[in-house]
């Protein structure tokens, strides 16, 4: 028994005068029947899905494992009944579950990916997903413009977040990055580009390891570059004199801890992002060895130590160094195809953003 005969099942006998909600049914190679939920009566859908047995599924929607077939049947038929009583619609689907395309896809990128479906059975819930897009390009147009009833979000073990769309007229799907929620937004800084795939995992996921995760990394490194130099350029106003005050003063303590959170992420994202040369290559190993280096007290300096006082060497020169060094190495949008060709590949892993320090990102 296939979807079509089972949802046919669900939906005979029912009319159609008066609906206010609509069940979408998929076939997942996953998780068997699929059901995604439309419409303002979309509790009383919910409602239904629930009596006839439907279980949440590994993404967080409802799901009708079809191990059983008999049972599955009597859960359509069930489902239909109780359907037809809260006025909805019951509709079978022969596209691409998203979540299935997400899982398969999230298979061929760098990483720990795990996947939730979002269904927007209201338009102001898509808005949500919209305000928080970060990417720039058809997805962004795409969530402005038409009604999107459902979306996969895939979230990374390092904080990364892509949100999948499929296009409305064409079989094709829109793949663009999240805000980061702790990062703050930086209207100086070049968003991220939403890119447009083909329908086959292993081709899409090519085409987001060449371009979607660069361009998120290097937007996520810039706005932490400016937010380096932004504290950097208050130390250096309030401690006009050069020195650092002994002991260092609390909230010079605080800048200098953010640098040393987020160094690491700039210094890897360099890496991967930019062919760096000898001196740069040395420059950017001295940063990790000086972040990484035990804290020294007034008398146990030793030579093995990469700098004596930390926070002078960051003060006085190490900050801006890097700062200037990441500025150079990448630039803030993706450069011409010749250039490119010339720059390593895409980075294994796009880098988790530094924690905000005043406020957060729009979230969807």
């Amino acid at each position: 028994m296939n979807l079509t005969e089972l949802a046919l099942s669900a939906a005979s006998g029912r009319g159609d005068a008066g609906q206010a909600c609509e069940i979408t049914l998929f076939t997942s190679a996953r998780d068997g029947v699929i059901a995604l939920v439309d419409g303002d009566n979309w509790r009383w859908a919910r409602t239904a899905l629930d009596v006839a047995g439907f279980e949440k599924s590994t993404d967080g929607n409802h799901a009708l494992p079809l191990r059983d077939l008999d049972r599955a049947r009597e859960a359509l038929l069930t489902l239909g009944v109780v359907a037809q009583t809260a006025q909805t619609k019951i509709t079978p689907s022969s596209e691409t579950y998203i979540g299935d395309f997400a899982r398969d896809l999230a298979e061929h990128l760098p990483g720990q990916w795990r996947v939730k479906v979002e269904s927007y059975a209201m338009r102001v819930w898509q808005e949500d997903l919209a305000d928080g897009m970060w990417s720039t390009g058809p997805i962004a147009a795409t969530l402005h413009s038409y009604r999107v009833r459902w979306a996969a979000v895939l979230l990374r073990d390092d904080g990364a977040e892509l949100a999948i769309i499929r296009d409305p007229q064409h079989d094709l799907y829109h793949v663009g990055a999240i805000h980061p929620s702790n990062l703050l937004p930086d209207g100086l800084v070049t968003p991220p580009a939403g890119v447009t795939v083909q329908p086959m995992p292993g081709t899409a996921a090519k085409h987001i390891r060449s371009h979607l995760l660069p361009a998120y990394t290097r937007a996520v490194l810039h706005c932490q570059v400016n937010s380096l130099e932004e504290d950097l350029a208050w130390t250096h106003k309030a401690y006009a004199s050069g020195a650092v005050p002994e002991p260092p003063p609390t909230d010079l303590v605080d800048a200098f801890a953010r640098f040393t959170t987020t160094a690491p992420h700039v210094t890897a994202a360099v890496r991967a992002l930019a062919a760096l040369n000898e001196d740069d290559a040395a420059f950017i190993q001295r940063v990790d060895d000086v972040i990484a280096a035990p804290a020294q007290t007034t008398d146990a300096t030793t030579a093995a130590v990469p700098h004596a006082d930390p926070m002078t060497w960051w003060f006085a020169d190490g900050g801006a160094g890097l700062i200037d060094l990441a500025r150079r190495a990448v630039p803030d949008s993706e450069p011409p195809a010749t250039e490119a060709s010339l720059r390593t590949c895409a980075p294994t892993h796009a880098l988790p953003p530094a924690p905000a320090r005043r406020a957060t990102g729009p979230r969807h």
